[in-house]
Parts: C-alpha cells; structure tokens; sequence
C-alpha cells in the first residue's frame, strides 16, 4: 500500500516538473518574441510618435539653419578672426580685446566668458609670444602685399621700405606706423619716391571700404606730408588676396577720410592685367 502511494507521488512529481519546464520555457520563448517584435515594428501609438518626431526634426533642422546664418553676419565674422589671429599668435593684445568687446556687444554675447576662453585656449596652444603679429588679417595681408610688388617691373621700381608689423613687449619699428611699401621709380638719372598702401577686402560693401581707421588715415596723411612723397592705396576685392579679382589704385589727396565710397573707388579701378606704371609728372599710379 505505501509503495503504491509512493509510486503515485513520484509520479504526480514528474508530471508537475515537467508542467512548470513547460511553462517556464513558453514564457521566455513569448519575451524574446516580444522583444524581436519591438525592434522590427512600431509601438500601437506610432502615429502620434511620428508626429512627435516631425516636429522635434523641424525644431532641430531651424535650430542649424540659425547657426548656419551665423557666418553671414560680417561682425561676428570679424570676430572669428580676430581670435584665430590671437590664437595664432598667442597674444591678445589690447586692440584685439577692444574689437572683440565691441563685436560681442553688438550681438549680446559674454565678453567676458570669450576673453576667458581665448585666453586659456592660447595658454593650451603652448605658442612662444616673445613676438606676435599686430594685423589680425597679416596673412592675407602680405599675400595682397607680395602681389601687388609684383606688379613693379625689377627694372624701373625699386622696393626702398617695405613696413613690417611684429612687435615685442609693446615695441616696434617706426616703420610699422608708415605706408605699407616706400617705392623708388627710376628714369635715366632721376628718381621719384611713392608710398603704397595695401588692402584686400573680400567684397564691397554698399556703402564702401574703410580701408584704415581714423588714426591710421591721419598718419598716412602726416606722411605724405613730411616726407613729400604721394601716397596710394591699392586695394584688392575678391578672389583670393594673392589674386584679387579687382584692383584699384586711390591716390590718398583724393580722400578726405578713412572710408572710400563705391562710385570713388570705380574711377580708379586698373582693368589691365599689366604692371604698374608711375606717371610721375602728374603723381598717378595706374
């Protein structure tokens, strides 16, 4: 009798293991169907989660469209500039700090937080700042410079001064201060003296260049002045500084400020490709 029930038991133990291996199985089968399902198909609320996401992709596609228009904004331009150029040359210098101040209040930015910034990234950059570069556009600059050099024949011009702009503990040369290049036009036994300054703008604005600012346009003034040469400023737009798609050559008695206007600058456009001539009778260079 009891082997009978203990037969029986063992029994109904089986079956009930056997039950429960079932169930266990069938339920871990149903989560991994459940979760292959999930990643090949849309929840029951797609529709509305589509909708949710059309417009979380608008917000976000205006959001770059904003920042994209960034680079449009001529001043905030100039700013990039100049903290690549402080960047570049691991100084800051106070000018520098001036312009940026100026451009961030302009656009509501934080001066503060960009000076900060800059200033740690030029300490990162590990840049000796024993000598830095003034111009905040020098190499544009000296690309526009060298092109315009060459635009003198070796056999009549002679290059007498040609300014730098490098400076050490708020030291430099004199030079700096004066027209780009100081030019020497020989014929036969006579010589003639001319200032040049050079400046190349990407393109001009509606209302024109300001090719200098008014401390810089009275010392070119000063210049002409003492050392009884004409000045010129030849001024570049477009292309690239090393090959502007126009040139224009403005004698500065010309000018009564530091801005040149566009319906000026048209009179004095050189539309030849050719090289420099100095008419030095009537002080023009064409």
């Amino acid at each position: 009798m009891n082997r009978m029930v203990g037969v029986l038991l063992m029994g109904g133990g089986i079956v009930a293991f056997l039950i429960g291996l079932y169930i266990y199985k069938s339920s871990n089968t149903e989560k991994r169907l459940s979760k292959i399902n999930a990643s090949f198909s849309l929840p029951a609320t797609a529709p509305n989660v589509k909708v949710v996401e059309s417009k979380k992709k608008a917000e976000v596609v205006k959001k770059h469209e904003n920042i994209y228009k960034v680079p449009e904004n001529q001043h905030l331009q100039s700013l990039e500039k100049v903290i690549e150029m402080a960047i570049a040359d691991g100084v800051l210098t106070a000018n520098e700090k001036k312009v940026i101040k100026r451009i961030a209040e302009e656009n509501n930015l934080n001066y503060e937080q960009i000076i900060k910034d800059v200033e740690a990234r030029i300490l990162a950059s590990d840049f000796d700042s024993e000598t830095a570069l003034i111009n905040i556009n020098k190499k544009s600059g000296d690309d526009f410079e060298k092109f315009v050099v060459q635009k003198f024949s070796k056999k009549y011009f002679q290059i007498k001064e040609w300014a730098g702009d490098k400076y050490v503990n708020g030291r430099y040369a004199q030079t700096t201060q004066n027209p780009d290049l100081l030019i020497e036009f020989r014929l036969g036994e006579s010589n003639y003296d001319f200032a040049v300054e050079c400046k190349w703008r990407k393109d001009i604005k509606e209302k024109g260049i300001e090719f200098a600012n008014a401390a810089q346009f009275k010392r070119y003034k000063d210049f002409e002045v003492k050392r009884e040469v004409p000045v010129f400023i030849a001024i570049g737009v477009g292309g690239k500084a090393s090959m502007p798609e126009k040139l224009y050559i403005v004698p500065l008695r010309m000018l009564t400020s530091n801005f040149i206007f566009p319906n000026t600058l048209e009179k004095f456009e050189k539309k030849d490709t050719k090289g420099f001539f100095y008419d030095y009778k009537n002080k023009a260079l064409r």
